[in-house]
């Protein structure tokens, strides 16, 4: 019994759970590690992002006889071009949109409320409220108290990042020399990380670790050109109907489309509660552009960029965007499917990799 490999796996357990014991005795001890964690989390994880979108322009740049730091450089230079002719159209009015979505929270949820009361008139909304104890009444003061919650947080949040706080500027200005040393010796890690490994071995780890490293560029790579095709038709749809906020709703659509199967619908309702205050026809025509947006995203671009979806049961994506939001709230949801993502890569490479060094050593 004791030397079964039930056992063994229990006394691991039981040593994993006496560290978490021990470490939360003396947490002061992991205080400054902790904080530095936190400091250097988003910088990180931002700069990740962007090397592995701007990793094949310096690839390709490298392979027509250019140096790789000017290629980083020239690459440097065309971004911040983009970002300076981005941030003199766009921001102004993205910043426009926000102030007067935030400033008129309590109006656009009054003219909500009204909007859904007047939903009474119809015979069969009567009918459904006839005989309940929930009325319609107290549905639509939940739902617009909701609603206004909502503008007045999202207000909260980011009207500081529009500022640029302290910790944003910190982070602008590390991303930058982070993302120079990855995109100038990120191609020499798989070498440096199996250069400790058995002789015998480094071939064969070095192609793991080559597929692992695809396979994270084609995931991240696709979902980005995705969303972004998607919010950007999204905006386009919505400045051809005339609904209001366009750019808001569309960058919050851009946002939400990396969830999949509940992204979506996520992304929808903002633009759905907004053509409502309108007018009830607004709100149709909102719902038939993102209609429109979604069957161009699975039948054309999805198929084009992604080739194969997210290979998971609907049912599994959903239970795990529910214990992310109970975790970490919106943040949990939006990151909660491409983190997946990732780890499984990272696991199913780990895996095979565990699986090479276990095997024997052939004979010569």
């Amino acid at each position: 019994m004791f030397g079964s490999r039930a056992f063994r796996a229990a006394i691991w357990i039981l040593l994993v759970f006496l560290i978490i014991l021990v470490g939360s005795e003396i947490s002061f001890v992991f205080t400054p590690v902790v904080l530095a964690v936190r400091a250097l989390f988003w910088p990180i994880v931002l700069a990740g992002l962007l090397y592995y979108w701007f990793c094949p322009v310096v690839d390709w740049l490298t392979s027509r006889r250019l140096s790789r730091t000017l290629a980083i450089l020239f690459v440097y230079a065309l971004v911040t071009t983009v970002l300076g002719l981005v941030t003199t159209s766009l921001v102004p009015l993205l910043r426009e949109q926000l102030a007067s979505l935030i400033g008129n929270a309590p109006g656009l949820a009054q003219s909500l409320r009204e909007r859904l009361l007047a939903l009474e008139e119809h015979e069969w909304i009567s009918r459904l409220f006839a005989h309940g104890t929930v009325t319609l009444e107290n549905m639509v003061n939940q739902l617009t108290l909701l609603v206004n919650n909502i503008l007045l947080t999202a207000g909260q949040h980011i009207t500081p990042l529009i500022g640029l706080t302290t910790n944003v500027v910190t982070t602008l200005l590390l991303i930058p020399f982070l993302l120079f040393y990855m995109l100038l010796d990120g191609h020499r890690l798989p070498d440096t990380l199996v250069s400790w490994l058995p002789r015998r071995h480094r071939n064969e780890a070095k192609a793991v670790l080559y597929g692992m490293d695809k396979a994270l560029s084609t995931y991240i790579q696709g979902q980005a050109l995705v969303s972004l095709s998607v919010g950007v038709l999204a905006f386009i749809g919505y400045m051809i109907i005339g609904l209001d906020y366009p750019l808001v709703l569309a960058i919050i659509t851009t946002v939400t489309n990396v969830v999949p199967f509940v992204g979506p619908i996520i992304g929808t309702l903002p633009a759905l509660v907004v053509g409502i205050i309108h007018s009830p026809g607004m709100a149709w025509r909102a719902l038939i552009v993102m209609i429109v947006v979604q069957q161009l995203e699975g039948l054309l671009i999805s198929p084009r960029i992604m080739g194969k979806k997210f290979a998971s049961h609907p049912v599994s994506i959903i239970l795990l965007i529910l214990a992310a939001g109970k975790l970490a709230g919106v943040v949990g949801i939006l990151l909660a499917i491409p983190a997946y993502a990732v780890l499984r890569v990272i696991l199913s490479h780990s895996y095979m990799l565990v699986r090479l060094f276990r095997e024997p050593t052939k004979p010569n």
